[in-house]
């Protein structure tokens, strides 16, 4: 249940910053941003320093950093090159213990924005403004200028399990035009990756727009006997799947069943002459369930943005993000903790069931997915098992939307139901994923996933890393 992305760009962060925040985030370190005039001159700018390239902007739409910043402290010098025709222009930007230092900045309008602050939330960027005003023209251009090459962008997912082999799935709407092969590939088995090794998309230029990659299938054995991947057919339900031994099927997106894996959603827009519709943007979500532990983070570490909620908010501000500080993860801390804390969130829907009239205990969800041989298959979410029960266990239409955030349920305040009333947010599901430590910017229900909204520049690449916490004793 993916949603709509916001571009969240140099010129667009201020205004979105001055608008209402919801809830504040702690930020131990400020960070600086360029913001490019939107007129009176010509894009891509070229930033260098020392005399080496730093920054290549190619819209005043997309965010760029300058780097950390600190009130006070931080110093730098830059020159700005763009060109027009067949002429270069430039301009100098120095900073000098954390503001704009008017002796060495030719810059024109050169100033720094501080963060927005309302209602006691703030943000940690700060952004530094240029005039709508033509630089000045140059004899010689800069050394070696170069544009960001985003023909290559890539999602790798690696096998950090402690299963010796694993099979990867992807789901993608073909009717979106940038999800073609071969970046998107409508099969719930895409790859099989060996303990260690990893497999490699590559977006490209033609972007891929909300796609859903997750594990389909996990080897219970050492390598040696693992034989034979299972197929399709065999992990689809007919009625169950029936995979080789030593195998278990797993995220439900197999042909018969109802999706209920680990799923994660990249949506890294295309790029147009040479320009990126917008920023980067990968969540790790468990809308419809979990079956693996999951990292993700940049191959290369990057500056980042995440939003507040409500859905589709505001820009509160942004953090540095790597292998070390992930921007999403979900981490077992034992080889059975996945499973006990599904056990331990089964609902008890005494409002839905049809049995609280004759004052006998409604009967709890068992939201656990299991194989044949009792393997830990997954955790079917609410809006899932609701779903796949619709006629039975007194579940109605009505129970689907209020758990699956659909019909009147289709906005963030009429999904968001208050303490005391079950609904999706308030499952205790939900409140599990939201209290648990092993759980890090990951969403629960369709309309909770600011929490786990981050933009991250264009040219980004993304690591999935699947992860299983240690074998229980």
């Amino acid at each position: 249940m993916k949603k709509n992305l916001i571009r969240y760009g140099c010129t667009m962060l201020v205004g979105l910053l001055l608008m209402g925040f919801a809830t504040a985030r702690a930020a131990t370190q400020n960070y600086l941003m360029w913001q490019m005039p939107g007129s009176s001159i010509s894009l891509p700018v070229y930033v260098y320093s020392g005399g080496s390239q730093v920054s290549y902007i190619p819209s005043d739409s997309l965010q760029v950093f300058v780097g950390p910043y600190t009130k006070g402290k931080t110093n730098g010098s830059y020159q700005l090159y763009y060109q027009s025709s067949s002429t270069w222009y430039s301009c100098n930007l120095a900073l000098k213990a954390g503001s704009i230092d008017a002796k060495n900045t030719t810059c024109p309008g050169a100033v720094i924005n501080p963060p927005a602050s309302q209602n006691g939330a703030n943000s940690n960027v700060y952004t530094v403004g240029l005039a709508a005003t033509s630089w000045t023209a140059q004899t010689n251009g800069p050394n070696n200028p170069v544009a960001t090459d985003y023909s290559k962008r890539t999602l790798t997912f690696t096998n950090s399990t402690q299963y010796a082999k694993i099979q990867i799935g992807e789901s993608c709407n073909p009717a979106n035009a940038t999800n073609s092969a071969p970046s998107c590939q409508n099969s719930p088995i895409i790859a099989t990756i060996a303990q260690g090794a990893s497999h490699t998309v590559t977006v490209g230029l033609q972007g891929l727009n909300s796609a859903a990659f997750y594990m389909s299938s996990y080897c219970t054995s050492a390598a040696a006997a693992c034989g034979t991947p299972p197929t399709v057919a065999q992990c689809s339900s007919t009625p169950t799947p029936t995979p080789p031994a030593n195998w278990v099927c797993t995220g439900g997106y197999f042909p018969g069943q109802v999706p209920y894996a680990t799923k994660i959603e990249p949506t890294i827009l295309a790029v147009t002459n040479g320009v990126p519709n917008g920023a980067s943007n990968v969540d790790v979500s468990a809308v419809d369930g979990y079956s693996i532990g999951v990292k993700f983070y940049p191959a290369s570490p990057a500056y980042c943005t995440y939003t507040v909620p409500p859905e589709n908010s505001n820009v509160l501000g942004a953090g540095y993000y790597s292998q070390q500080s992930p921007l999403a993860q979900l981490v077992p801390t034992s080889g059975t903790a996945l499973a006990k804390m599904c056990a331990a969130s089964s609902q008890l829907p005494a409002k839905l069931a049809p049995s609280r009239k004759k004052r006998t205990p409604p009967t709890p969800w068992n939201l656990v997915k299991a194989s044949t041989s009792g393997q830990f298959a997954g955790c079917m979410s609410p809006c899932t098992y609701a779903t796949a029960n619709l006629g039975s266990n007194g579940i109605t239409q009505d129970t689907v939307n209020q758990f699956c955030c659909t019909g009147s349920y289709n906005t963030p305040g009429t999904c968001d139901v208050p303490p005391g009333s079950i609904g999706a947010n308030t499952s205790t599901y939900n409140t599990n994923i939201q209290k648990s430590s092993q759980f890090k910017n990951v969403y629960g229900f369709a309309y909770g996933d600011a929490g786990s909204d981050y933009a991250c520049p264009a040219e980004t690449n993304f690591v999935v890393e699947f992860v299983s916490g240690p074998a229980s004793k």
